[in-house]
């Protein structure tokens, strides 16, 4: 995906060559999601908004969650559009999984699934991100910073609960690094942070793929490799590794490709 001017978004299958162009969204926007002919633009942890568009579509929709709610990000699982909610007030701060619909309204109406994430894992985390492994559905929570720290929940519906893991069934996971300025709140003034998100996972039989483990990559054209085993953490630099660089800046944002998947 590309965006060559504030007039439009080209996207461009790295394989096939094949192409197809959106009207660019109306308002600042930092992850995009793909699923069939639907693709939805907005902003993971502080953004209350998803704005959404149909291929075909010469314009935007908007839809938004009621206060106290934000979204701290969101996953395709299964055929269902996933939400991590946050609510927040003076004395807590809850984490929730949901299933958003996004109404004629203009609203993200959400089915809440089971409990909310306990206290000490909510309240010890920097961000999180959704995940999938497996055709289960993750939760990977960032706990730590230089170097960077993860744990990872898996989520069981029977009991209606996330509990942590340590293993991934041999299974890889991989995050994309993101970096985002603008104003998303109006009234509060600019925004500014970076994080991951999920990119995709790899099964336990790709070699030189080291299993149960996590890969993802930096705005230094380094990639790194994260235990969640033993909580190691191998910094590896990747000379060709391109991205698109900021003019006013050394930023990189290099994404993962998967051939084998696509």
């Amino acid at each position: 995906m590309a965006s060559p001017s504030h007039h439009e978004l080209s996207f461009v299958h790295l394989l096939t060559g094949e192409r197809f162009r959106l009207p660019h969204p109306p308002s600042p926007f930092c992850r995009l999601l793909l699923s069939g002919n639907l693709v939805l633009a907005f902003v993971p942890t502080v953004g209350r908004a998803v704005q959404y568009c149909r291929l075909g579509d010469i314009e935007w929709r908007v839809a938004s969650c009621t206060e106290p709610y934000v979204l701290e990000d969101l996953i395709f699982h299964k055929g269902n559009l996933h939400a991590l909610v946050r609510s927040e007030d003076a004395s807590s701060l809850c984490y929730r999984l949901a299933v958003a619909n996004l109404s004629d309204k203009n609203l993200v109406e959400f089915k809440f699934l089971g409990d909310h994430l306990e206290s000490q894992a909510a309240h010890g985390s920097l961000y999180f991100c959704l995940a999938e492994c497996l055709d289960e559905l993750l939760l990977i929570a960032a706990v730590g910073g230089f170097p960077e720290k993860f744990h990872v929940f898996r989520w069981q519906s029977r009991e209606g609960k996330w509990t942590r893991t340590t293993s991934l069934g041999d299974c890889t996971l991989f995050l994309t690094y993101f970096y985002f300025v603008g104003y998303v709140v109006p009234m509060k003034g600019m925004t500014c942070f970076s994080g991951y998100f999920f990119a995709s996972y790899l099964g336990p039989d790709h070699p030189g793929v080291r299993r149960d483990c996590l890969y993802f990559t930096d705005a230094k054209r380094k990639w790194i490799e994260y235990s969640l085993a033993d909580g190691s953490c191998d910094e590896f630099v990747a000379d060709n590794l391109e991205g698109a660089s900021r003019p006013d800046s050394d930023f990189r944002a290099p994404v993962w490709v998967f051939p084998s998947m696509c």
